[in-house]
Protein backbone atom coordinates (compact mmCIF):
# COMPACT_ATOMS: atom_id res chain seq x y z
CA UNK A 1 0.00 0.00 0.00
CA UNK A 2 1.11 3.67 -1.04
CA UNK A 3 -0.88 5.40 1.68
CA UNK A 4 0.80 7.65 4.29
CA UNK A 5 -0.95 9.39 7.28
CA UNK A 6 1.90 9.90 9.80
CA UNK A 7 0.72 12.01 12.04
CA UNK A 8 -3.13 11.47 11.87
CA UNK A 9 -3.81 8.23 11.80
CA UNK A 10 -0.97 5.81 12.90
CA UNK A 11 -3.32 3.67 15.22
CA UNK A 12 -5.79 2.74 12.62
CA UNK A 13 -4.45 -0.55 10.59
CA UNK A 14 -8.35 -0.48 8.54
CA UNK A 15 -7.58 3.04 7.05
CA UNK A 16 -6.20 1.81 4.12
CA UNK A 17 -9.77 0.56 3.30
CA UNK A 18 -11.53 3.97 2.98
CA UNK A 19 -9.48 4.68 -0.70
CA UNK A 20 -10.44 1.63 -2.54
CA UNK A 21 -14.22 2.44 -2.03
CA UNK A 22 -13.22 4.76 -4.47
CA UNK A 23 -12.09 2.38 -7.59
CA UNK A 24 -14.10 1.17 -10.17
CA UNK A 25 -13.46 -0.71 -13.52
CA UNK A 26 -14.53 -1.82 -16.79
CA UNK A 27 -18.13 -0.90 -18.59
CA UNK A 28 -19.28 -1.77 -22.09
CA UNK A 29 -17.91 0.65 -25.23
CA UNK A 30 -19.88 3.43 -26.56
CA UNK A 31 -19.08 4.31 -29.97
CA UNK A 32 -20.27 8.27 -30.81
CA UNK A 33 -19.78 9.84 -34.06
CA UNK A 34 -18.90 13.54 -33.04
CA UNK A 35 -16.77 16.20 -33.89
CA UNK A 36 -13.36 15.51 -33.97
CA UNK A 37 -12.67 18.27 -31.43
CA UNK A 38 -14.65 15.98 -29.22
CA UNK A 39 -12.11 13.03 -29.56
CA UNK A 40 -9.11 15.40 -29.72
CA UNK A 41 -10.05 16.56 -26.46
CA UNK A 42 -10.26 13.02 -25.12
CA UNK A 43 -6.86 12.18 -26.44
CA UNK A 44 -5.40 15.57 -25.26
CA UNK A 45 -6.50 14.43 -21.35
CA UNK A 46 -5.47 10.94 -21.78
CA UNK A 47 -2.11 11.75 -22.97
CA UNK A 48 -1.79 14.40 -19.45
CA UNK A 49 -2.74 11.77 -17.68
CA UNK A 50 -0.01 9.49 -18.43
CA UNK A 51 2.70 11.68 -18.32
CA UNK A 52 1.79 13.05 -14.87
CA UNK A 53 0.91 9.69 -13.53
CA UNK A 54 4.59 8.49 -14.60
CA UNK A 55 6.08 10.25 -10.77
CA UNK A 56 5.51 8.72 -7.60
CA UNK A 57 2.92 10.66 -5.14
CA UNK A 58 2.07 9.88 -1.74
CA UNK A 59 -1.32 9.07 -1.19
CA UNK A 60 -3.74 10.62 1.60
CA UNK A 61 -6.14 8.88 3.29
CA UNK A 62 -8.93 11.33 4.72
CA UNK A 63 -11.57 12.81 2.58
CA UNK A 64 -10.84 11.47 -0.44
CA UNK A 65 -13.75 9.24 -1.31
CA UNK A 66 -15.46 11.10 -3.80
CA UNK A 67 -18.34 8.58 -4.40
CA UNK A 68 -21.77 9.61 -3.90
CA UNK A 69 -24.97 8.22 -4.83
CA UNK A 70 -25.73 4.61 -5.84
CA UNK A 71 -26.10 6.28 -9.97
CA UNK A 72 -22.91 7.68 -10.05
CA UNK A 73 -21.10 4.53 -8.19
CA UNK A 74 -22.59 2.29 -10.54
CA UNK A 75 -21.07 4.76 -13.07
CA UNK A 76 -17.72 4.78 -11.82
CA UNK A 77 -18.02 7.81 -10.76
CA UNK A 78 -17.69 9.37 -13.44
CA UNK A 79 -19.98 12.46 -12.47
CA UNK A 80 -18.37 15.97 -12.81
CA UNK A 81 -19.60 16.94 -16.08
CA UNK A 82 -23.05 14.54 -15.57
CA UNK A 83 -23.95 14.56 -12.00
CA UNK A 84 -26.93 17.11 -12.50
CA UNK A 85 -28.56 15.61 -9.22
CA UNK A 86 -28.49 17.01 -5.64
CA UNK A 87 -25.93 14.90 -4.08
CA UNK A 88 -23.21 15.85 -7.62
CA UNK A 89 -22.82 19.43 -5.23
CA UNK A 90 -19.82 17.03 -3.62
CA UNK A 91 -18.66 16.47 -6.89
CA UNK A 92 -18.71 19.93 -8.61
CA UNK A 93 -21.00 22.31 -7.19
CA UNK A 94 -21.90 23.36 -10.79
CA UNK A 95 -24.40 20.41 -10.96
CA UNK A 96 -27.24 21.69 -8.66
CA UNK A 97 -28.07 24.65 -11.12
CA UNK A 98 -28.86 22.07 -13.67
CA UNK A 99 -31.53 19.95 -11.95
CA UNK A 100 -34.19 18.49 -13.58
CA UNK A 101 -37.79 17.94 -13.24
CA UNK A 102 -39.98 15.63 -15.10
CA UNK A 103 -42.52 18.25 -15.69
CA UNK A 104 -41.41 21.27 -18.10
CA UNK A 105 -43.99 23.55 -16.93
CA UNK A 106 -42.28 23.64 -13.76
CA UNK A 107 -40.54 26.81 -12.55
CA UNK A 108 -38.43 25.63 -10.21
CA UNK A 109 -37.02 22.34 -9.07
CA UNK A 110 -36.85 20.74 -5.80
CA UNK A 111 -34.53 17.31 -5.23
CA UNK A 112 -34.06 15.26 -2.24
CA UNK A 113 -32.01 12.22 -2.00
CA UNK A 114 -30.79 9.74 0.72
CA UNK A 115 -28.34 7.17 0.12
CA UNK A 116 -26.63 4.48 2.53
CA UNK A 117 -24.06 2.18 2.13
CA UNK A 118 -22.09 -1.13 2.82
CA UNK A 119 -18.47 -1.38 2.15
CA UNK A 120 -16.23 -4.59 1.54
CA UNK A 121 -18.76 -6.22 3.13
CA UNK A 122 -17.20 -9.91 4.16
CA UNK A 123 -13.90 -8.68 5.38
CA UNK A 124 -11.82 -11.07 7.62
CA UNK A 125 -11.61 -9.39 10.69
CA UNK A 126 -15.45 -8.55 10.46
CA UNK A 127 -14.76 -5.16 10.30
CA UNK A 128 -18.29 -2.65 9.62
CA UNK A 129 -17.47 -0.10 6.93
CA UNK A 130 -20.71 2.02 6.17
CA UNK A 131 -21.65 5.81 4.84
CA UNK A 132 -24.55 7.27 5.08
CA UNK A 133 -25.10 10.63 2.37
CA UNK A 134 -28.43 13.02 2.44
CA UNK A 135 -28.99 15.99 0.29
CA UNK A 136 -31.23 18.43 -0.82
CA UNK A 137 -30.95 21.58 -3.57
CA UNK A 138 -33.52 24.13 -5.08
CA UNK A 139 -33.22 25.06 -8.00
CA UNK A 140 -34.61 28.05 -10.36
CA UNK A 141 -33.15 28.45 -13.15
CA UNK A 142 -33.77 32.48 -13.34
CA UNK A 143 -32.40 33.16 -9.93
CA UNK A 144 -29.98 30.40 -9.22
CA UNK A 145 -29.83 26.85 -6.93
CA UNK A 146 -29.00 26.24 -3.48
CA UNK A 147 -27.90 23.24 -2.09
CA UNK A 148 -26.94 21.27 1.08
CA UNK A 149 -24.93 17.66 1.51
CA UNK A 150 -24.44 15.79 4.42
CA UNK A 151 -22.10 12.17 4.22
CA UNK A 152 -20.51 10.40 6.81
CA UNK A 153 -18.55 7.64 7.09
CA UNK A 154 -18.00 4.77 9.76
CA UNK A 155 -15.03 2.19 10.12
CA UNK A 156 -17.06 0.31 13.02
CA UNK A 157 -16.08 2.12 16.45
CA UNK A 158 -12.55 2.90 14.79
CA UNK A 159 -12.96 5.90 12.91
CA UNK A 160 -15.44 8.62 11.59
CA UNK A 161 -15.46 11.14 8.67
CA UNK A 162 -18.43 13.57 7.95
CA UNK A 163 -18.82 16.51 5.30
CA UNK A 164 -20.96 19.04 5.60
CA UNK A 165 -21.52 21.36 2.08
CA UNK A 166 -23.28 24.36 1.83
CA UNK A 167 -23.20 25.33 -2.12
CA UNK A 168 -24.37 28.03 -4.77
CA UNK A 169 -24.94 27.74 -8.56
CA UNK A 170 -26.10 30.10 -11.30
CA UNK A 171 -26.65 28.61 -15.04
CA UNK A 172 -26.12 31.15 -17.43
CA UNK A 173 -27.01 30.66 -21.47
CA UNK A 174 -25.86 32.70 -24.64
CA UNK A 175 -25.85 32.39 -28.08
CA UNK A 176 -28.41 33.64 -30.81
CA UNK A 177 -28.61 30.66 -33.16
CA UNK A 178 -27.49 27.64 -31.02
CA UNK A 179 -28.10 28.12 -26.94
CA UNK A 180 -25.27 27.60 -25.18
CA UNK A 181 -24.82 27.13 -21.28
CA UNK A 182 -22.41 27.38 -18.96
CA UNK A 183 -22.86 26.86 -14.98
CA UNK A 184 -21.12 27.79 -12.47
CA UNK A 185 -21.05 27.19 -8.97
CA UNK A 186 -19.25 27.18 -5.57
CA UNK A 187 -19.73 25.09 -2.62
CA UNK A 188 -18.17 25.44 1.37
CA UNK A 189 -17.83 22.34 3.14
CA UNK A 190 -17.01 21.59 6.87
CA UNK A 191 -14.94 18.51 7.12
CA UNK A 192 -14.33 16.82 10.13
CA UNK A 193 -13.09 13.33 11.42
CA UNK A 194 -12.24 11.42 14.57
CA UNK A 195 -10.76 8.10 16.11
CA UNK A 196 -11.19 5.67 19.24
CA UNK A 197 -8.39 5.38 21.39
CA UNK A 198 -6.09 2.73 21.47
CA UNK A 199 -5.87 0.25 24.10
CA UNK A 200 -3.26 -1.85 25.02
CA UNK A 201 -3.07 -4.93 26.19
CA UNK A 202 -3.59 -3.89 29.95
CA UNK A 203 -6.72 -1.92 28.84
CA UNK A 204 -4.79 1.36 29.25
CA UNK A 205 -5.26 3.94 27.01
CA UNK A 206 -2.00 3.72 24.55
CA UNK A 207 -2.61 6.80 22.28
CA UNK A 208 -5.78 8.91 22.22
CA UNK A 209 -5.65 11.18 19.25
CA UNK A 210 -8.12 14.32 19.33
CA UNK A 211 -9.85 14.73 15.51
CA UNK A 212 -10.26 17.84 13.76
CA UNK A 213 -12.25 20.13 11.69
CA UNK A 214 -11.76 22.30 8.97
CA UNK A 215 -13.21 24.27 6.17
CA UNK A 216 -12.71 23.64 2.64
CA UNK A 217 -14.04 25.18 -0.64
CA UNK A 218 -14.67 24.45 -3.63
CA UNK A 219 -15.62 25.58 -7.18
CA UNK A 220 -16.81 24.13 -10.47
CA UNK A 221 -18.04 25.05 -13.84
CA UNK A 222 -20.48 22.75 -16.56
CA UNK A 223 -20.21 24.26 -20.37
CA UNK A 224 -22.24 22.91 -22.73
CA UNK A 225 -20.84 23.90 -25.85
CA UNK A 226 -23.92 22.03 -27.70
CA UNK A 227 -26.84 20.66 -25.61
CA UNK A 228 -25.40 17.14 -25.72
CA UNK A 229 -21.55 17.43 -25.03
CA UNK A 230 -21.40 18.42 -21.67
CA UNK A 231 -17.53 19.54 -20.37
CA UNK A 232 -16.91 20.21 -16.72
CA UNK A 233 -13.81 21.20 -14.09
CA UNK A 234 -13.96 21.11 -10.66
CA UNK A 235 -11.41 22.84 -8.06
CA UNK A 236 -11.55 20.85 -4.60
CA UNK A 237 -9.75 21.70 -1.36
CA UNK A 238 -8.76 25.03 -3.03
CA UNK A 239 -7.41 26.43 0.44
CA UNK A 240 -5.49 22.64 1.05
CA UNK A 241 -6.62 22.86 4.98
CA UNK A 242 -4.63 21.10 7.42
CA UNK A 243 -6.42 18.32 9.22
CA UNK A 244 -3.53 16.94 11.45
CA UNK A 245 -4.66 16.19 14.40
CA UNK A 246 -4.78 19.07 17.03
CA UNK A 247 -2.13 18.11 19.48
CA UNK A 248 0.41 17.10 16.09
CA UNK A 249 3.07 19.52 15.40
CA UNK A 250 3.37 18.72 11.81
CA UNK A 251 0.48 19.84 9.10
CA UNK A 252 -0.59 17.53 6.80
CA UNK A 253 -2.80 19.47 4.10
CA UNK A 254 -5.40 18.05 1.86
CA UNK A 255 -4.35 18.90 -1.64
CA UNK A 256 -6.00 20.31 -4.37
CA UNK A 257 -7.85 18.21 -6.39
CA UNK A 258 -8.66 19.03 -10.33
CA UNK A 259 -11.24 17.35 -11.52
CA UNK A 260 -11.91 17.34 -16.12
CA UNK A 261 -15.19 15.56 -16.98
CA UNK A 262 -17.15 14.96 -20.29
CA UNK A 263 -20.49 13.30 -21.33
CA UNK A 264 -22.64 12.44 -24.10
CA UNK A 265 -25.99 12.67 -23.28
CA UNK A 266 -28.08 11.04 -26.00
CA UNK A 267 -31.80 10.39 -25.78
CA UNK A 268 -31.88 6.99 -23.64
CA UNK A 269 -28.31 6.88 -22.84
CA UNK A 270 -25.30 8.78 -21.37
CA UNK A 271 -22.00 8.76 -21.52
CA UNK A 272 -19.28 10.29 -18.99
CA UNK A 273 -15.36 10.13 -18.58
CA UNK A 274 -13.42 11.64 -15.68
CA UNK A 275 -9.84 12.53 -15.31
CA UNK A 276 -8.87 13.54 -11.66
CA UNK A 277 -5.75 15.04 -10.68
CA UNK A 278 -4.15 15.05 -6.81
CA UNK A 279 -0.26 16.20 -6.58
CA UNK A 280 1.00 13.56 -9.10
CA UNK A 281 -1.23 11.29 -9.43
CA UNK A 282 -4.65 10.60 -11.66
CA UNK A 283 -7.34 8.65 -11.74
CA UNK A 284 -9.46 7.65 -14.55
CA UNK A 285 -13.46 7.24 -14.43
CA UNK A 286 -15.76 5.84 -17.09
CA UNK A 287 -19.24 5.20 -16.55
CA UNK A 288 -22.22 4.47 -19.24
CA UNK A 289 -26.28 4.39 -18.58
CA UNK A 290 -28.93 3.43 -20.76
CA UNK A 291 -32.52 3.71 -19.97
CA UNK A 292 -35.69 1.44 -20.97
CA UNK A 293 -39.27 1.10 -20.78
CA UNK A 294 -40.12 5.27 -20.95
CA UNK A 295 -37.12 5.77 -19.09
CA UNK A 296 -38.68 3.53 -16.31
CA UNK A 297 -35.90 0.85 -15.96
CA UNK A 298 -31.81 2.14 -16.32
CA UNK A 299 -29.27 -0.03 -16.54
CA UNK A 300 -25.42 1.30 -15.94
CA UNK A 301 -22.41 0.03 -15.82
CA UNK A 302 -18.23 1.70 -14.99
CA UNK A 303 -14.89 1.11 -13.75
CA UNK A 304 -12.15 3.13 -12.49
CA UNK A 305 -8.53 2.87 -12.97
CA UNK A 306 -6.79 4.79 -9.88
CA UNK A 307 -2.76 6.08 -10.95
CA UNK A 308 -3.98 4.74 -14.48
CA UNK A 309 -3.35 0.59 -12.91
CA UNK A 310 -2.43 0.55 -8.85
CA UNK A 311 -6.10 -0.28 -8.52
CA UNK A 312 -8.70 -1.33 -10.71
CA UNK A 313 -12.75 -2.09 -9.96
CA UNK A 314 -15.81 -3.21 -11.73
CA UNK A 315 -18.92 -1.31 -11.25
CA UNK A 316 -22.51 -2.25 -12.23
CA UNK A 317 -25.89 -1.02 -10.98
CA UNK A 318 -29.54 0.18 -11.69
CA UNK A 319 -32.52 2.01 -11.33
CA UNK A 320 -35.80 1.80 -11.43
CA UNK A 321 -38.92 4.62 -11.40
CA UNK A 322 -42.04 4.17 -10.74
CA UNK A 323 -43.29 7.46 -10.47
CA UNK A 324 -41.67 10.16 -12.56
CA UNK A 325 -40.94 11.64 -9.41
CA UNK A 326 -39.38 8.92 -7.58
CA UNK A 327 -36.30 6.69 -8.93
CA UNK A 328 -34.92 3.75 -6.64
CA UNK A 329 -30.96 2.98 -7.47
CA UNK A 330 -28.35 0.40 -6.69
CA UNK A 331 -24.41 0.24 -7.46
CA UNK A 332 -22.21 -2.35 -6.99
CA UNK A 333 -18.74 -2.67 -6.78
CA UNK A 334 -17.21 -5.99 -7.83
CA UNK A 335 -13.20 -5.86 -6.39
CA UNK A 336 -10.33 -6.86 -8.99
CA UNK A 337 -7.47 -5.00 -7.60
CA UNK A 338 -6.67 -3.80 -4.18
CA UNK A 339 -9.25 -5.13 -1.47
CA UNK A 340 -10.22 -8.79 -2.65
CA UNK A 341 -11.61 -11.79 -0.93
CA UNK A 342 -15.09 -9.94 -0.21
CA UNK A 343 -18.76 -9.54 -1.46
CA UNK A 344 -17.84 -6.44 -2.91
CA UNK A 345 -19.40 -3.26 -1.76
CA UNK A 346 -22.82 -1.84 -2.19
CA UNK A 347 -24.84 1.25 -2.30
CA UNK A 348 -28.60 2.47 -2.02
CA UNK A 349 -30.45 5.48 -3.01
CA UNK A 350 -33.51 6.91 -3.56
CA UNK A 351 -34.31 10.39 -5.03
CA UNK A 352 -37.31 12.52 -5.31
CA UNK A 353 -38.32 15.74 -7.32
CA UNK A 354 -41.09 17.66 -5.69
Amino acid sequence: MRISVPCRCSNLPLLHFFRHDALTLHASLFSFHHSSLFFRLILFLTLAAVGVASFPAQTYAAFEDGFIGARAFAMGGAFTAIGEESDGLLVNPASIANLKHQSESRQSVQQLSATTARLHVGLSDETSISQNLISYAYSRPTRGALGILWKRLNVGDLYSENYLLLGLSKRYEFGSKEKRRISLGGAVKLLNWDTAPTIGADSAVVEDLPGRSRFALDVGMIFRPSPNIPIALSLQNLNTPNIASTNSTAAENLPLQVMLGMGIVAQNSTWGMDLVFRESEVDVKVGIESQFYEESVILRGGFRLENLAWGTNLTLGGGYRPFKSLRIDYGFLFPIGGIRDTAGSHRFSVVYDF
